[in-house]
């Protein structure tokens, strides 16, 4: 039997290892990368499936949507994951931020016309106002009905529906009645009022409670379970109505441009995705509501502009007309 030896640089000698057939197993310095190889040639296709189609191609669901996943529904490919909401013409948002200083953060594009001087408007996503505290599902003035006060003055309806608190009434004398409510699950109506004589408020033609003499604003409230129809006040002299509530929710008139002081926010200028300006209520923006801008609003703000630049064609000072 012979013993296989190598020698190394420093002139030791070490034994080599063989495999059975005297190969030699021992593993050299790495060289450098070979050059790439060529392709090699396609596969042979593949089996059609089980209905017949190319493996290799399929047809995929029709409308896909921002952020959908492909998956399998109903034993078939389909869009999975919740789709966006779709904005109507008209609104931008939603809100993603609001500080009470004046700035409103908006997620999403803000339209070329919201420029300085331009209202907008908070609403939900189908475009109706939303306030907070406020239930505005239609224009609640359209189905009140009231008698003129002791001096033949008629009543202003949507003073008791314009969301200002204390600032405004609605003078009647005998009866004033408010229909078609149709409000669920109701534990609470509220009156607030001014009134010089004592009534009686009834809520779905039964009375419910009665209000003392008193020349001084005040609020009932009455307890109530189940759904409310309509709204009564009968009283023998003048009353001051000045809002009505079911469930802290104050009743609002509410429509395409209602005449409610809405909550609202003068721009003064656009920083990025930031309208800097004023609102004009103490209400607070709500984040993921959006904004509108009336179409009158807009209209008028064209004219201004355009107005002006008319007048700054002709040499005159427009800063100074306005000023005036």
């Amino acid at each position: 039997m012979a013993i296989l030896y190598g020698t190394q640089s420093n002139g030791e000698t070490l034994p080599v290892l063989v495999d059975q057939f005297g190969n030699l197993l021992a593993k050299g310095i790495e060289g450098p990368p070979g050059t790439p190889g060529t392709p090699g040639t396609p596969g042979a296709q593949g089996p059609p499936g089980k209905d017949g189609t190319d493996g290799g191609s399929f047809p995929l669901p029709p409308d896909p949507y921002e952020g959908a996943l492909l998956g399998w529904l109903n034993n078939e490919l389909a869009w999975i994951g919740t789709p966006p909401v779709p904005v109507p013409p008209g609104l931008f948002g939603p809100i993603s931020g609001w500080d009470p200083m004046g700035r409103l953060t908006i997620e999403g594009d803000i339209p070329s016309q919201i420029k300085q001087g331009v209202y907008v408007y908070q609403c939900n996503e189908d475009g109706s106002i939303y306030v907070d505290g406020w239930n505005n599902t239609k224009v609640f003035s359209n189905y009140a009905s009231a008698d003129p006060d002791t001096g033949g003055s008629t009543p202003v309806l949507q003073n008791a529906f314009d969301g200002s608190g204390d600032n405004s009434l609605c003078s009647f004398s005998n009866t004033f009645q408010l229909d078609q409510l149709n409000i669920q699950a109701v534990s609470k109506v509220s009156m607030r009022f001014s009134s010089g004589a004592g009534g009686a408020f009834l809520i779905n033609g039964a009375q419910a409670g009665t209000f003392g003499q008193t020349l001084n604003t005040n609020t009932l409230d009455l307890s109530f379970s189940g759904r409310i129809t309509s709204i009564e006040i009968n009283c023998p002299s003048d009353v001051g109505l000045r809002y009505l509530s079911v469930d802290d929710v104050l009743l609002v008139d509410g429509g395409e441009y209602p005449t409610a002081p809405n909550l609202n926010f003068r721009v003064q200028s656009v920083q990025n995705q930031e309208l800097i300006g004023a609102p004009h209520r103490t209400d607070n923006f709500s984040i993921g509501k959006y904004l509108r801008v009336p179409q009158q609003n807009v209209a008028r703000w064209l004219y201004d502009e355009n107005l002006s630049k008319v007048i700054t064609s002709m040499g005159i000072d427009f800063s100074r007309l306005n000023g005036n």
